[in-house]
């Protein structure tokens, strides 16, 4: 069965979320990365047919290196911004602009240098020039973060033979009132600092906008150019050509500080720098930052560019290369929002560990946040009830409802609570204290094995190995599956919770009950869980052993060297113990699909193993009910773990293998 074949079974049971629940109640613009063409490469080599994508390596590095240079710092200049280079005493608009300057823009003999250093509206100054980000991309090198050329529309001020404050303030305050006609925009500059700025900083562009992009600043060129005094002024920006896709894992950067007002310093940046505030942006930002380059310039009395050297090449920052498929993350999330629906999918690879999806809806753009976001902007996501800034399929909680009865089958079986051919008598509902346990049906289903029970999802058998097990063993059971821990991935995963008897006692004043044995047994209770633990938890069920999770391909340095790989099919932790009592559960989870609870999922093309799952969560008075699908495909040689979560909306009805209905 084709790679592309299988992974439209999984964006079809994405679609079934909402209703494939189990009746139990109670339950990057195209951007080649630093002109290397390796994101070519690595296309071109998913694209052989017969080849196995999901495993694919990406090679970014162009082992073809420039006749001109071995350390590949040429790289670095082809993919720098352009700089400013005035031949005459000023020059204005987009046109003035050259790539980066020539190396041979003249070196001075020190007499001359010396007159400048002499006279008082001469200056000598090195400035840094911030390098352009490296980006992060897909597994088959689809860009995810990008770094572009942009611009801002700056005040250059003339140089003044006898500098008056007035003439200053006046040929400042009409700048930007012609700033103002081009672009539609006021900028707030007090008398103060127009003239502090030509005091101090006069040789360099005083920046009014934030950015104008690439194809806004092809438009303006001609404006601003006409009108002495402004230009625009060019600058590396992030961007993100997929916007919301991914955009919780991605993250976003944000400015390391605003440029220096005073006095000019050795090394002061010609624009603002940023670093990575949220997501791989974060995680990964040594690797993502280049290095930053010299830019030597000279004045003379008459503000006349007499020097203007390139000392140092910036260099581009590395490559981050993902484990995920572009394109099916935005199959998924584009499934996932239908209706804007609140929800999450994981898809792993089974045998790698790699994450190939992991979707959350709703997203946010990251693109909202450059170069800065607003106050409204913010509060507007923050304060949204769909909760648009967390990530559901690795930091949203939630109890995994009948999901959980496969390890509390497997439990039962790796402690000889029962065999794979062991009746339980299961009752329409199971007395324990003072409560009443009931399954979803009001039918007793009499005399039934461990996979019947796993197909038909059957509550009063899962009470009984609850009691029979007692809660510790259980929950023993879910931290050898990873329930409870961080999964390691470079993100901020959330651990989850599997309560302990010091937990209860800390928090409840009371020791684990027979009670919450029966509820742990079907998923509720104090248990909590993420997506990608469950996805994790169903790789496990899988091979018998917990794969190592990987998001990360490759880190490629700026020269196109693989500088980290994860080792291949590493295992997390093996699971020999339950070897046995997995090999009943797979039954189980087979015959979901089959002849259960999870019929709508099967398909005439792909076995699935699968097991769904409904709950009550959230507070009482919203009335809302949770879905889950998991489980792995194809059942006889596992590829893939995948988990669909859905989060019905206040009073809407799940279960019993129909579709949502709202009462």
């Amino acid at each position: 069965m084709k790679i592309k074949v299988l992974i439209r079974s999984l964006v079809l049971l994405a679609g079934l979320a909402a209703w494939t629940a189990d009746t139990a109640w109670g339950q990057a613009s195209t951007h080649r990365p630093s002109s290397r063409g390796g994101a070519a490469a690595g296309r071109a080599a998913v694209e052989q047919s017969g080849k196995d994508d999901a495993v694919e390596t990406v090679d970014l590095g162009d082992k073809k290196k420039d006749s001109d240079t071995a350390s590949g710092e040429q790289e670095g200049v082809a993919a720098a911004p352009e700089m400013p280079r005035e031949t005459e005493k000023e020059q204005n608009g987009l046109d003035s602009l050259s790539l980066i300057p020539s190396l041979g823009g003249g070196r001075l003999d020190a007499a001359r240098e010396a007159h400048t250093s002499t006279r008082p509206s001469a200056r000598t100054m090195a400035l840094l020039i911030p390098a352009p980000r490296g980006p992060i991309l897909d597994r088959n090198g689809e860009p995810l973060a990008v770094t572009s050329v942009a611009y801002q529309l700056a005040l250059r001020f003339e140089i003044f033979e006898n500098p008056d404050r007035s003439r200053v303030v006046e040929f400042g305050r009409n700048c930007l009132e012609q700033a103002k006609k081009i672009a539609g925009k006021a900028w707030s500059f007090s008398d103060e600092q127009l003239w502090k700025h030509y005091e101090h900083r006069r040789w360099l562009p005083l920046p009014l906008t934030n950015v104008i992009r690439a194809e806004e600043a092809e438009k303006l060129k001609d404006k601003v150019k006409s009108v002495r005094g402004l230009q625009l002024l060019p600058i590396y920006i992030r961007s993100y050509p997929e916007k919301e896709i991914a955009g919780h894992i991605i993250g976003y950067v944000g400015s390391k500080g605003k440029l220096p007002t005073g006095p000019i310093n050795h090394m002061d940046p010609l624009w603002e720098q940023v670093e990575g505030r949220a997501g791989l942006e974060k995680e990964f930002n040594k690797n993502l930052t280049g290095t930053p380059g010299v830019w030597r310039l000279m004045f003379d009395e008459d503000g006349n560019k007499i020097l203007d050297e390139l000392q140092i090449r910036p260099k581009p920052g590395g490559a981050v290369v993902t484990t995920l498929n572009l394109k099916w993350q935005k199959d998924a999330e584009r499934i996932l929002s239908r209706g804007k629906r609140r929800g999450a999918m994981v898809v792993l690879d089974c045998v790698t560990g790699e994450v190939l999806v992991m979707a959350s809806t709703p997203s946010y753009d990251p693109n909202m946040f450059i170069p800065n976001i607003s106050q409204k902007d913010y509060d507007a996501l923050r304060n949204d009830p769909a909760g648009p800034l967390g990530a559901r399929a690795f930091q949203g909680r939630y109890p995994p409802a009948s999901t959980f009865k496969v390890l509390t089958v497997a439990s039962a079986l790796r402690n000889n609570k029962i065999t794979e051919n062991t009746l339980v008598y299961c009752p329409a509902s199971v007395t324990i204290g003072n409560h009443v346990f009931k399954n979803w049906s009001k039918t007793p289903l009499g005399d039934i094995n461990c996979v019947r029970a796993l197909a038909m999802s059957n509550n009063p058998f899962m009470y009984q190995m609850g009691l029979k097990l007692g809660a510790e063993a259980l929950m023993d059971t879910a931290r050898a599956f990873g329930l409870g821990e961080r999964t390691g991935l470079p993100i901020p995963d959330d651990p989850g919770l599997v309560p302990t008897s010091d937990y209860m006692i800390r928090n409840y004043k009371r020791d684990f009950m027979s009670g919450d044995a029966a509820n742990l047994s079907i998923g509720q209770g104090t248990l909590l869980v993420t997506p990608l633990q469950v996805a994790h938890m169903m790789s496990g069920v899988a091979n018998g052993y917990l794969p190592r999770l990987q998001l990360i391909k490759q880190i490629q340095d700026g020269n196109a060297n693989v500088v980290y790989a994860p080792k291949p099919q590493e295992v997390q932790r093996p699971l020999p113990a339950y070897e046995r009592a997995l090999s009943s559960v797979r039954k189980g989870m087979r015959e979901v699909v089959e002849a259960g609870t999870g019929g709508r999922a099967r398909l005439s093309y792909a076995s699935i193993a699968g097991k769904s799952g409904t709950a009550q969560w959230g507070p009482e008075r919203e009335d809302k009910r949770l879905a889950w699908f998991a489980g792995f495909m194809p059942c006889d040689n596992p590829r893939f773990a995948y988990v669909v979560l859905y989060e019905g909306r206040a009073h809407e009805r799940l279960g019993g293998g129909l579709p949502p209905l709202p009462s």
